[in-house]
């Protein structure tokens, strides 16, 4: 799954990559057959590519299906996928994400009877990520990654300052404490976005303030989440926080610099960051207030279009991409944190990081699905508009979610 989800949780931009097996002039849809399908996927370079092309080799060798890749980078991919099912020209296999999954529920089959048909035991995925691919109680894919929002963070900046490393289940108040004694070290201690689920899950933790209700309800007057946006701005105030900006990787860009001690971002990431950065990478959960440790846990996964006329080939070759093989391969090449139980282990020898196991498995623990809404593109949208005026401070939490919400027409 990409980092950001809107503007960002996508991977840096790269080149767009659109691999099509249709011929010149043809529709996405022409051509499909039992056993010849095609496969929409958010492709954001050659490693993508190739991870994902054994992806479909895997079906092609195992389920005798030839699975045909069409890739777009990440930001373009939804404009496109949205056009194609406007057109009636979509691919059969759709990637899609928790959070926009119910932007997509008249264009996808609920797979509940397939599932049932194929006596797939769902036991086997990670329940909060199963969760994550429903909508209003039904099941529309099969994920293949999943994970709760963490705290990284900086162990040499940490060391530096005399710092205890940061422990799952800390809270606001070891948070704050920490952050004082960084701001008296020379740095500021947390990287600020508004981005959506860094920000909600920031808020959740902090006072349990919410603007998406478990149920997929849009609740953008929420007054314990307007009491967040002001604490988040007294963090920019004291300076224990950088002041937010419009570029949804300026938060990933400091840490990665060493002008943070720390930012939010998923276990997706964990390995690339380890990859990039020159100091030591740790890991942590949110620090918790009023409501107690907690987290919003996202993810993807693999659906069916209605307009796929062989919906019942189309889901054995989902089956088979989020197998258990497959995905353990997946998390062996640090791609993705697995949306099988069963392939984590493999995500979790494979980081290599001092205590990763035990914050994922805590902040899992006490994580929840954040729910999708038809709304959740525009409400990302407006956090970057006006959400980045009460976390500086401009305007009050309370003010910004009512300008939101007149937005939203709530």
């Amino acid at each position: 799954m990409q980092r950001r989800f809107t503007a960002g949780l996508a991977a840096a931009a790269a080149m767009a990559l659109v691999l099509t097996g249709c011929s010149a002039g043809s529709s996405a849809g022409d051509g499909q057959s039992k056993d010849a399908l095609t496969w929409a996927m958010w492709i954001s370079g050659k490693e993508d590519k190739a991870a994902w092309q054994k992806v479909a080799d895997t079906v092609q060798t195992d389920d005798d299906v030839d699975v045909t890749i069409q890739g777009s980078p990440f930001n373009d991919y939804w404009t496109k996928l949205r056009t194609q099912l406007s057109t009636g020209t979509a691919p059969c296999i759709v990637s899609i994400q928790s959070l926009r999954a119910a932007n997509y529920t008249d264009v996808l089959v609920p797979i509940d009877d397939l599932a049932k048909k194929a006596d797939l035991d769902l036991s086997e995925y990670d329940q909060t990520a199963l969760d994550g691919m429903k909508v209003d109680g039904d099941l529309y894919g099969l994920p293949y990654d999943t994970g709760p929002m963490l705290m990284f963070y900086n162990k040499d900046l940490f060391e530096k300052a005399g710092i205890d490393e940061p422990r799952p289940g800390w809270t606001v108040d070891d948070f704050e404490a920490a952050a004082a004694k960084m701001k008296a070290a020379g740095t500021t201690m947390y990287g600020t976005t508004v981005e959506d689920i860094p920000l909600e899950s920031q808020i959740l933790a902090y006072d349990g303030g919410r603007v998406i209700s478990d149920s997929g309800k849009l609740d953008a007057k929420n007054a314990k989440f307007a009491e967040g946006l002001d604490w988040i701005a007294s963090l920019v105030k004291k300076g224990y926080a950088t002041q937010a900006s419009a570029d949804g990787s300026a938060d990933d860009n400091a840490f990665v610099s060493g002008d943070v001690a720390m930012y939010a971002d998923g276990p997706w990431s964990i390995i690339s960051q380890k990859a990039k950065v020159k100091f030591d990478l740790g890991v942590t959960t949110f620090p918790s207030g009023t409501s107690g440790a907690s987290s919003y846990a996202a993810g993807s996964g693999f659906g069916i279009s209605k307009q796929c006329k062989y919906p019942e080939q189309a889901f054995k070759a989902i089956q088979t991409m989020t197998s258990e093989k497959v995905l353990t391969s997946l998390a062996e090449q640090g791609r993705a944190f697995p949306g099988r139980t069963a392939a984590q282990q493999a995500w979790y020898d494979n980081a290599g990081i001092d205590g990763v196991e035990d914050t994922l498995k805590a902040a899992l623990d006490k994580a929840v699905p954040l729910p999708g809404n038809k709304k959740s593109d525009q409400l990302n949208q407006l956090f970057a508009q006006y959400g980045l005026q009460a976390v500086n401070g401009q305007t009050s939490g309370k003010d910004t979610m009512s300008s939101i919400a007149s937005q939203l027409n709530q």
